[in-house]
């Protein structure tokens, strides 16, 4: 299978953690074509973003001159704006971490981190871009294409295929393919609880999610109850997807993603506890 070219910065001026992320990203170049620049101060980094496309770019917090918020934050005009931020720094303030989570950065990393962590996060981004082929199941064209939307602003790449109702789901699903269905729970004909526990009296592989303007407990538990992995309460943004899709691949949470259950009765019984 012929792979693309993985672009990665690595902005710090010390040589040690430069090591330390370079032998991390090497983890994965006997597998992967990976092309990787090394930067020691913020205008470099900057410098460097606006000149060509990064895919993902480790950031120290503290560079000689401008400092890596300031790097973050003109990311965001730059051909690397769409990249996979990974901030690093002994101690993360209250501060930077908001401008963080503004500017869409991922993940965190705590000085001083081992090589396997970067290597873990590498291997994110592959999973993440591998291009998961998703069924999406709606009666409505424009909220098939309005959810499509969703799903392209995500971090995911999907390679959607559509399906108007549970029957041409079933259909869709009978080549294969496909591992992850969203479906809408009304449905013409069958509706989504019952599209969802047909497909998995078929296999027990099949990742379904369903989606509702109608977030109910009751509505919810049964979904739950038919084998559902996880819903979504109209309208949802690509953050939900996100969380949800972490959870399918079995990725851990990374320190800015949005903080979510799969089913949202179970945020709402927690509460009643506490």
């Amino acid at each position: 299978m012929l792979h693309k070219m993985i672009r990665i910065l690595i902005a710090e001026d010390s040589g040690v953690v430069q090591s330390v992320i370079t032998r991390g990203i090497n983890m994965h170049r006997a597998t992967r074509y990976i092309n990787f620049e090394t930067v020691n101060d913020g205008c470099s980094a900057l410098k460097a973003l606006n000149k060509r496309r990064f895919d993902v770019a480790f950031i120290s917090l503290k560079l000689p001159g401008l400092n890596g918020s300031d790097v973050i934050v003109g990311l965001a005009e730059s051909k690397s704006r769409d990249c996979m931020i990974i901030a690093f720094s002994e101690t993360l303030d209250k501060k930077d971490e908001a401008l963080l989570r503004q500017h869409q950065a991922y993940h965190f990393l705590r000085k001083p981190f081992r090589q396997e962590e970067v290597a873990d996060l590498v291997a994110t981004y592959i999973k993440i871009t591998s291009g998961l082929p998703i069924l999406l199941v709606d009666s409505s064209d424009a909220a098939r294409a309005d959810i499509g939307k969703v799903l392209q602003e995500s971090r995911f790449d999907f390679e959607v295929f559509e399906a108007g109702s549970g029957e041409a789901a079933l259909r869709a699903l009978s080549a294969g393919k496909l591992e992850i269905i969203l479906t809408d729970f009304q449905l013409p004909g069958m509706d989504g609880l019952e599209l969802a526990g047909r497909v998995r009296n078929l296999s027990s592989r099949t990742s379904i999610y369903m989606m509702s303007t109608n977030g109910t407990t009751f509505l919810e538990r049964s979904a739950a109850f038919v084998g559902v992995s996880g819903f979504l309460k109209k309208p949802f943004t690509a953050d939900d997807i996100d969380v949800l899709m972490h959870m399918y691949l079995g990725l851990e949470t990374p320190k800015f993603a949005k903080e979510r259950a799969a089913f949202r009765y179970l945020e709402r019984e927690k509460k009643l506890f506490e």
